[in-house]
């Protein structure tokens, strides 16, 4: 007896990973985030979790061609040295952008998430930032122990225009205790500010 699909909403198989960068690859202003050396490729949000069904938004909900069509994440762990190391911050969280641990994420949207024409809805912005600002907390923080939005503060500055493809950027700003504090922004290819957001995240705390 044959397997059944069972993803909803029309989501798309996993895509492969030369698909995905030959994608990137064609976009020009996309080439030299995806040459830096500094920076690996990393696996977020696209692999549903079980149980429970983590990560559904965006692995299958908005995994689509009408959707989020294309999503490629990026990592550069902090650089350690005495200049870039505040320990009023918390270990390996500096302020300088070339050193600091940093997510990029890029997206290629299609126009099933609109809310003026060719505009990328502000609520799916605002979840954009959430999400790529949670996961550089998951990369630099591997303590496999969960973390929850707690606040989340968007200004939007630029719409974003479908289709077409963004870079979200995201680093820890400041830690303590269980608290985590993240910045994250929406670039296009020209480097204008679309959205950029202050956010803190909480740890769970752990299972005694």
């Amino acid at each position: 007896m044959g397997s059944t699909d069972t993803r909803r909403g029309g989501a798309e198989p996993p895509m492969p990973q030369s698909t995905l960068l030959d994608h990137f690859r064609s976009i020009p202003w996309c080439v030299p985030h995806l040459s830096d050396p500094a920076f690996r490729q990393v696996n977020m949000s696209r692999t549903l979790m079980q149980p429970g069904n983590g990560h559904s938004l965006m692995a299958e909900t908005w995994n689509t061609d009408k959707t989020i069509t294309h999503l490629l994440s990026l990592y550069r762990p902090p650089i350690h040295n005495g200049d870039t190391t505040d320990t009023h911050r918390g270990t390996g969280i500096g302020m300088d952008s070339q050193t600091r641990g940093e997510v990029r994420r890029f997206y290629t949207f299609g126009t099933g998430m609109n809310a003026h024409p060719n505009t990328l809805h502000g609520g799916v912005v605002a979840t954009v930032l959430d999400s790529t600002m949670g996961n550089v907390i998951g990369h630099q923080m591997p303590d496999r122990l969960a973390t929850f939005t707690v606040a989340l503060n968007v200004t939007y500055k630029k719409p974003v225009g479908t289709p077409g493809t963004i870079m979200a950027r995201s680093w820890i700003t400041r830690a303590e205790g269980r608290k985590i504090w993240v910045h994250g922004v929406i670039e296009d290819g020209q480097g204008n500010v679309h959205a950029e957001a202050e956010g803190m995240w909480l740890r769970a705390k752990p299972k005694l």
